[in-house]
């Protein structure tokens, strides 16, 4: 019996530690499923998509906190006069209970309508609901849609789109139009076709598929030798949309095999600026660009080069750090022996939505984050490429802190919006978050804000730049502050890494009377004084500060002497022109631009300082690779090797609060942006953004995002027809009504006009309160000439100094409406153009 019971306890004790050994495998191995911070593959939230004349059109994410919607521009949808948006869902985890509504104005300021959909329906294999407007609409107008989904958990999400109403905005002919283009690049024998769209240019990277656009040959806009397959949908967004032209984005995915049979997936996203003319659509602008999905198959050696694929060398964002073995003789060897300290070199870079890690002594490329799992294989969205990854601090042995900005698709955070502060330990291949900063406006804002100054110095002090401010958060105390309150001005130069900030002081007057130089990483400072001459800060030419001293009582701009300094003041170089002066100065990049005049005003040759230095770009080289054609490499002087061991880190739960309590300061509703391929530049005004986008060949948008206008490109003739203008003679307030009266029939407002001023920017402004009123006043009437081609006239100035309105154009003439008569008149364009510039170039106009 007693054997019996000890051959019992034996039994159940190997059977209990079975069952234990079991669940801690378990657990080890579902390690990444049961921990919410890990890496998860694809998003488990709701999404909504709009259903559009049988398209799937501007998928919605999920957003688990409410967002400023006046910021947020993720998709314009298009409702005729039936005011009926169809809305259908994707439930990978719970499902919708209901989906209510409320419809805002422009700026979402005030509430048009509210309301619950209806109950949701399965039609054709898809549960949908839809919104029927109640409400009047104005034609042409623009409203934000905010929605609010309640799953089966009770919890709300949180959505959203624009509005765009009315009936001759073509918005299908113009997606037909891209979506038969995007289907012609997969025929080869389409590619003549197609040519007859292109603006092919000699310059036009006709042959890397990582940046196609309307200047690439036709072979290559058909992928040349790949042969690639769409694996999945095509996510199709219209990102702005007018009467004239159409802006959409196409999101996919594509499968292609290199020259010995290996497949390689990729993320594709396009871009098509559509134009209506009459009943006629034409292509004015396309790009595309191809990220490869990376897996530890991308990654090999080729001459001590690690081949990183078809990503966006640009965006690599590449640091080298680390601590290398110094050489030293016998003796310092033996003495060294008994400390001994591990040395190594690593190399950092983002790609495919990542950060990797490459250690360059053990041969070991680690995914130091990502969003996906190692199996990539699953079809991405376009919600994926809604975030970024910056290095904000790297550290010898190995560690970096790195920040993912943007919409989080997965993890803690997943729905959420801002900015992930993050610390990647190398030794135990893991990563955990140390802090989270809520923002509550747009990806293109925040993505401008960390590209430009975000990093965390030796204190643990993170500085980052955002809305025309620098901010600091103390990393361990959670601590916000504000270091620079006008970093966005003219006045504030910041470093191209960042790391440094020059701002110019200015008396009452207006003149710069000293210059500050702030090393944000020491925290040490450097002041420069006028003295008994005037300064003009130029701007920072690498690492060293370029500045003028002019002589005290010159009123023009011109400088004497251009010093440039190193921080510790000591000048490197100083310019002067015998019997001349300066008369302006610019750093672009690289590279100072000098602009010289005899002292009789007489130019002189523009002449030019290179500065050099030794930057991450000297690691990033291209490589031929047939049918993949130019793909990114990165010299690694890695021994030799022919593949790394790539490693994917794990994510640790934080069991502290991370988050920090933080909002802006300021408004950003007055500023602009200039879209030049992709990129964006901030303006304050919009003449200049106008004039910038006018010499680019870019585009000009709202701090919403709103494409605005194109300046380059317009009709070859336009006429408004506008209504007959009153005749009112010269008396200048009598001009302003009879000019206000003919925009409210023209723009079909009734009413009358607001005169509560003596200018007509304001009485434009008070007028028309739902209007952005536009001053382009110093623009020449040619240029601005593409304001009426999108329908809008201009208000201007002849040469008698008459208010008038410039109503239309075409082949060598400009029709101008007068006040002072009431006729229109058929000028010769270019005597239209130099009367307006006589008195001064005086135009004003709007979008509605």
């Amino acid at each position: 019996m007693k054997n019996k019971k000890k051959i019992g306890f034996i039994a159940g004790f190997y059977l209990i530690s079975f069952i234990v050994t079991l669940i801690l495998a378990n657990y080890t191995l579902n390690y990444d499923r049961i921990h919410p911070s890990k890496n998860q593959g694809e998003t488990a939230l709701i999404k909504l998509h709009v259903k559009y004349n049988g398209m799937k059109i501007n998928e919605m994410d999920a957003y688990t906190e409410e967002m400023d919607v006046a910021y947020l521009r993720l998709s314009v949808t298009p409702v005729s006069d039936t005011k009926k948006i169809t809305l259908q869902m994707q439930e990978p985890v719970t499902s919708v209970r209901t989906i209510s509504y409320v419809l805002m104005d422009e700026n979402n300021e005030r509430e048009i309508e509210s309301g619950v959909c209806p109950e949701i329906q399965r039609i054709e294999g898809d549960r949908q609901t839809e919104i029927t407007f109640s409400s009047p609409l104005t034609e042409g107008q623009e409203y934000c849609l905010n929605l609010t989904v309640e799953d089966e958990n009770g919890r709300d999400y949180y959505y959203y789109t624009r509005v765009a109403y009315g009936t001759n905005f073509q918005a299908y002919d113009k997606l037909q139009f891209a979506l038969d283009f995007h289907n012609a690049t997969f025929v080869k024998s389409a590619a003549a076709s197609l040519s007859e769209y292109l603006t092919y240019s000699s310059s036009g990277n006709s042959s890397d598929f990582r940046e196609v656009s309307i200047y690439s040959d036709s072979e290559t806009v058909t992928w040349g030798d790949l042969e690639p397959e769409v694996v999945g949908d095509v996510d199709m967004t219209i990102l702005n949309l007018d009467r004239q032209t159409g802006e959409l984005q196409f999101v996919y995915e594509i499968q292609a095999s290199d020259d010995h049979g290996n497949d390689y997936n990729y993320t594709v996203r396009e871009y098509f600026d559509v134009s209506t003319t009459g009943t006629n659509l034409n292509l004015i602008g396309y790009s595309r660009t191809m990220q490869e999905k990376l897996d530890d198959q991308s990654f090999y050696f080729d001459n001590s080069s690690l081949r990183l694929g078809l990503v966006d060398k640009d965006k690599l964002d590449i640091h080298v750090y680390g601590k290398e073995e110094p050489e030293m003789d016998d003796a310092a060897q033996e003495t060294e022996a008994e400390e001994e300290e591990e040395y190594n070199t690593y190399m950092s870079f983002v790609a495919d939505g990542s950060l990797w890690v490459y250690n360059t002594k053990d041969n070991i490329l680690t995914q130091a984050f990502g969003f996906e799992r190692k199996n990539q294989m699953s079809y991405r969205d376009s919600s994926y490429l809604n975030h970024g990854v910056k290095v904000l601090q790297t550290l010898d042995n190995g560690n970096i802190y790195f920040a993912v900005y943007g919409y989080m698709y997965n993890g803690d955070h997943e729905g959420r919006f801002g900015i992930q502060v993050n610390l990647y330990n190398r030794a135990d291949g893991t990563y955990s978050e140390v802090l989270f900063v809520p923002y509550d406006k747009s990806f293109e804002l925040l993505e401008e804000g960390i590209q430009k100054m975000a990093f965390i110095n030796g204190e643990n002090i993170l500085y980052f730049y955002l809305e025309d401010k620098i901010y600091t958060i103390d990393v361990m105390m959670k601590d916000v502050g504000v270091a620079f309150e006008e970093a966005g001005s003219d006045d504030c130069v910041i470093a191209e890494d960042g790391k440094r900030v020059v701002i110019s002081k200015r008396d009452s007057r207006g003149t710069v009377t000293e210059i500050e130089w702030w090393d944000l990483e020491t925290g040490a400072s450097q002041t420069i004084e006028a003295g008994n001459g005037t300064l003009q800060m130029i701007g920072l030419l690498g690492e060293n500060l370029v500045y003028g001293v002019s002589p005290s009582g010159v009123k023009d701009e011109r400088i004497q002497t251009l010093y440039i300094v190193d921080f510790d003041r000591n000048i490197l170089k100083e310019y002067t022109v015998p019997n001349g002066y300066i008369s302006y100065a610019e750093v672009n990049g690289n590279l100072l631009e000098i602009e010289r005049k005899k002292n009789d005003a007489t130019s002189l040759p523009v002449d030019y300082i290179m500065y050099n230095e030794g930057n991450s770009e000297g690691y990033i080289t291209d490589q031929w690779q047939e049918s993949r054609m130019y793909e990114s490499w990165i010299a690694t002087e890695s021994y030799g090797n022919d593949m790394p061991v790539v490693i994917f880190a794990r994510g640790v739960e934080t069991y502290r609060n991370t988050e920090v309590a933080f909002e802006t300061e300021g408004d950003m509703s007055r500023n602009y942006y200039v879209s030049i391929n992709d990129s964006l530049t901030k303006c304050t005004t919009f003449k200049e953004a106008y004039q910038m986008a006018y010499d680019t060949e870019g585009k000009v948008l709202n701090h919403q995002g709103r494409l605005i206008v194109r300046p380059s490109a317009r009709d070859a003739a336009k006429r408004l027809n506008g209504p007959t203008m009153a005749t009112v003679g010269e008396e200048n307030g009598a001009q302003q009504q009879a000019v206000l009266e003919w925009l409210m029939t023209f723009e079909k407002q009734d009413g009358k006009p607001v005169m509560d001023s003596d200018g007509m920017f304001e009485n434009l402004q008070a007028t028309f309160p739902d209007y952005e009123i536009l001053d382009l006043t110093g623009i020449s009437l040619d240029e601005a000439l593409t304001m009426i081609s999108n329908g809008v006239p201009l208000i201007v100035k002849n040469s008698e100094g008459t208010w008038c309105v410039a109503e239309g154009y075409g082949s060598g003439f400009i029709e101008i409406a007068d006040s002072k008569d009431g006729t229109v008149v058929r000028y010769n364009s270019d005597s239209a153009i130099e009367g307006i510039a006589s008195s001064g170039n005086v135009i004003y106009s709007f979008i509605r």
